[in-house]
């Protein structure tokens, strides 16, 4: 009868290490939103507080997987002369530097609460996020959730409607893969270079990737923006213009009369990630560059042929996502 019984007991054995090693790959999407204000600039700064949402959703619609940044960019008048005065950390990158630590009911940085916020996100489908109600305390839309405002006392607003956007996103990527088996990584790269005592540029773009065990692309997304903020000649803030993230404008951002290829941005920048698909951050970054029409464009013929655009900013901000992957 032992023996019975230890047959029976290794033979499930078995059977549960096959039941593992034989799960099967699913499909996934993975989508990214931007929330941007310009509302804060005044006096003599100009500030665009971009936040940015990534999240891989299952074939039901529910997040498995989810990250949240902010880019908040303040670009001040007296600055203009020596821009590396600029901090274009973001929020995430900044971690204690931001200082909100003893001004927060429960004692948390703003990465902290962040991080927690995007964790609650997980089960969750667009509908459910929407539906997500606030209310106000101490001047910020917190939420009603009592689970929810226990980790995260910040304003969700902004989180809210990027987390919205990314789980709507019309041009997400698809992948497949086994269940546990991936992360999700998110970056923001910030260039201010182009501000002026006319106006104040602040530019980022973002990346938002999902890779396997060994480091290697399954999905990647790319986007930017470009929020400008006028000064008057008093170095006071003037006009604020801001359309909305270059993938979403489509061909509202009208690039494509000036494209070698005849191609919008988002265009080049989809089938540009699509080719960044089974590379590692170190394939990323080895990818050479030479100058063409003043931008630093690939020299390989495989990229150059869908993507004449500058990709400095899309290989620094791949990279830096992909090592940030968890």
């Amino acid at each position: 009868m032992k023996k019975i019984l230890a047959l029976v007991l290794a033979l499930a054995i078995v059977a549960s290490f096959a039941a593992c090693g034989g799960a099967k790959e699913a499909e996934y999407k993975l989508g990214m939103g931007v929330s941007v204000s310009l509302d804060s600039s005044k006096d003599a700064t100009a500030q665009a507080d971009s936040t940015v949402a990534t999240v891989v959703l299952d074939a039901e619609g529910k997040i498995v997987a989810a990250d949240l940044d902010c880019a908040q960019t303040k670009v001040k008048f007296e600055d203009i002369s020596d821009l590396s005065k600029v901090d274009i950390r973001t929020k995430m990158e900044k971690k204690e530097d931001y200082n909100m630590k003893g001004a927060s009911p429960i004692g948390k940085e703003w990465y902290e609460q962040a991080a927690a916020f995007a964790e609650k996100m997980i089960g969750k489908t667009a509908a459910d996020i929407e539906a997500l109600e606030t209310e106000v305390k101490n001047n910020h839309n917190v939420a009603v959730d009592a689970d929810i405002y226990a980790v995260c006392t910040m304003d969700i607003t902004a989180f809210k409607a990027a987390f919205v956007a990314a789980c709507k996103d019309a041009q997400a990527k698809t992948f497949k893969a086994k269940a546990d088996s991936f992360k999700l990584g998110l970056a923001t790269t910030t260039d201010v270079s182009g501000s002026t005592a006319e106006a104040a540029q602040l530019y980022s773009t973002f990346s938002a990737v999902v890779v396997d065990a060994d480091g290697k692309v399954l999905a990647t997304i790319v986007d930017a923006i470009q929020p400008k903020v006028a000064f008057t000649a008093d170095g006071v803030v003037g006009d604020k213009t801001y359309k909305d993230t270059k993938r979403v404008l489509k061909e509202g951002y009208n690039m494509k009369g000036a494209s070698p290829i005849g191609k919008e941005w988002y265009e080049q920048a989809e089938a540009y990630t699509n080719l960044m698909v089974g590379k590692t951050a170190a394939d990323i970054e080895g990818i050479q560059t030479e100058v063409k029409n003043n931008h630093n464009v690939a020299v390989d013929a495989d990229i150059y042929a869908v993507c004449t655009m500058d990709i400095s900013a899309f290989k620094a901000d791949m990279a830096k996502a992909i090592k940030a992957a968890k």
